[in-house]
């Protein structure tokens, strides 16, 4: 469905999944992950932790991308060799989303960082959802140290600050953000910026920050965990379960 043909009322499905590397039974694990994301009828994928070997020859996001027919947005994060197959491999831990709505503008953030957890990144996307609007989309996976809230709340500031100067009237922050329900990152999210909590699942959250617009916020219905099933094998698709939620884009003119 093209962009053009957007109306009032008209709902998208979005959902953001931390796929695990390169961890557990890497490729049954991408069989049931791609089926699973397609029965979603999803079109915004969050994805972090997607693994992809320095020689390209395995690659998480291409791969759901070929099986979801649906473009996909990959950035390198987190270069090191790592155990796949029983061999040392060097290899990304990156960050992807998959949409089939048309991209106006990709942008990836640096974000501070600590000798122990460098290499982090944020990516933004600009969506076209027709009649003069467009949406921005943060997928983050901030840095999963014990004592890292500090560095945390440098991360999410940085992305917060990026996300301000878009245009876009809706913008949307999800992700793996490594912080419980509670934590002050949590609570900076809620009360200092007003965000809205779509839906949480242990660290992984969707939230709508305020809308630039006189609408307020980006209408949200059916909050739910997803991937959060095994196979016939007892084979769950991540050591995540996903979140997903709903937007209604009623605000849209005619």
């Amino acid at each position: 469905m093209r962009a053009a043909q957007f109306r009032v009322g008209m709902d998208i499905t979005l959902l953001t999944i931390n796929t695990w590397k390169c961890d557990g039974d890497y490729y049954p694990r991408m069989e049931w992950l791609a089926a699973e994301l397609k029965a979603s009828g999803a079109r915004i994928v969050l994805c972090q932790e997607c693994f992809k070997t320095a020689d390209g020859k395995v690659d998480t996001l291409s791969y759901i991308s070929r099986e979801l027919n649906m473009p996909g947005y990959f950035v390198p994060c987190r270069r090191k060799s790592r155990m796949f197959a029983g061999i040392d491999t060097d290899s990304f831990s990156g960050l992807g989303i998959l949409t089939d709505l048309p991209v106006t503008s990709q942008m990836v953030i640096d974000l501070p960082s600590s000798p122990a957890d460098g290499g982090r990144s944020a990516q933004l996307l600009t969506l076209d959802l027709g009649a003069g609007l467009s949406l921005m989309m943060a997928n983050v996976h901030l840095t999963h140290l014990r004592n890292g809230e500090a560095l945390r709340l440098m991360q999410l500031e940085k992305v917060l600050s990026c996300m301000a100067a878009s245009a876009a009237p809706y913008r949307i922050i999800g992700g793996d953000f490594n912080a419980h329900p509670g934590s002050a990152l949590i609570e900076v999210l809620k009360n200092k910026i007003k965000a809205l909590e779509c839906i949480q699942y242990f660290v992984d959250y969707i939230f709508v920050l305020p809308s630039l617009t006189a609408a307020g916020y980006t209408s949200f219905i059916h909050g739910k965990t997803i991937l959060d099933r095994p196979d016939k094998t007892g084979l769950y698709p991540s050591d995540h379960f996903g979140v997903a939620t709903t937007l209604v884009l009623d605000h849209i003119p005619d």
